[in-house]
């Protein structure tokens, strides 16, 4: 079975990103509406992304800096 989501540490090993790095990311990604649904927080202290999710953040925000260049 295909893992879904994952916690920071399981993200940040997916994709090679510092946990600095994550955690700006998913204040971006809160504050979008189109990304929010990607983060599930059932507490204070949990937190899943999905990790499809969080591809598609970055795709997004690859896709966006090309446009600025």
């Amino acid at each position: 079975m295909e893992k879904l989501y994952g916690n920071k540490e399981e993200i940040c090993d997916i994709f090679g990103v510092a946990k600095g790095t994550l955690s700006n990311d998913l204040t971006i990604m809160r504050r979008n509406p189109e990304f929010s649904k990607y983060i599930l927080q059932p507490s204070h202290g949990r937190v899943n992304i999905s990790i499809e999710g969080y591809e598609n953040f970055l795709k997004f925000r690859s896709e966006a800096r090309k446009k600025m260049l």
